[in-house]
């Protein structure tokens, strides 16, 4: 027997009133969700303000669950340009693992890149390395060079930048003085030694973070870094 049509267009009634619910419910979450989430990115965006203005992005969904849990999966920021302990960087790219809300505890894992300019190498050599006097960093084709004069010609002194622990090691490859261009490893010690095993100390970093390589550029040098436990304050 056939059931009547009343009934049945009462129940399609209600099937399609607890879609339009449960949707509407949806729709709601979801926009409270995006407004944390803006409200999130703008607070830590407002945390780093002291080192920049930066551009944060906090990925996955929902994130009022990570809230809720106390963590945030995956937290991407970006800044042209960031001052760290009266250093500068440009080119700031990191992305934060398991950045706890409570900022006090420290980011379970960092993985960040930044160019450190030129003049800020510079600085940095002088304050913490031994450099010869009235030298300079240049880079040259994406070649790091010291740059001076000698006898009254140019000279480039071909630098090969590696990454250790905090510390950035600057070994000489080559000699150029005006169109002659040697080896270091040609003359003899007592010359180049001077400018061999340069370590410039980057100790000011944040704890946790150490260098996993460096690559010269035509802004500066290039740092990759990882980092567990970090803490930025």
């Amino acid at each position: 027997m056939n059931e009547p049509p009343r009934r049945s267009s009462r129940r399609t009634a209600l099937i399609v009133t607890a879609v339009i619910v449960v949707a509407t419910l949806l729709v709601a979450i979801i926009a409270v969700d995006r407004v944390v989430d803006f409200t999130t990115e703008q607070k830590i965006a407002e945390s780093l303000k002291p080192y920049g203005d930066a551009d944060v992005n906090v990925e996955g969904f929902p994130v009022l669950t990570q809230i809720a849990g106390g963590e945030l999966n995956t937290v991407h920021i970006t800044a042209a340009r960031a001052r760290y302990e009266d250093v500068d960087f440009t080119d700031v790219d990191a992305k934060l693992f398991d950045a706890p809300v409570d900022t006090t505890r420290p980011i379970g894992t960092v993985e960040a890149s930044a160019v450190i300019p030129l003049w800020t190498i510079d600085s940095l050599a002088f304050e913490h390395a031994s450099l010869p006097s009235d030298m300079s960093f240049t880079t040259i084709d994406d070649q790091l060079y010291l740059k001076g004069s000698l006898l009254g010609q140019d000279l480039l002194i071909g630098i090969e930048p590696k990454a250790q622990s905090r510390k950035v090691v600057v070994n000489a490859t080559t000699i150029k003085l005006g169109s002659a261009e040697v080896p270091v490893d040609s003359l003899p010690s007592f010359l180049t030694s001077s400018i061999s095993d340069i370590v410039i100390d980057l100790d000011f970093l944040p704890p946790g973070l150490e260098l996993t390589n460096i690559e010269a550029t035509e802004a500066g040098l290039k740092i990759s870094l990882h980092g567990t436990g970090v803490s930025l304050r």
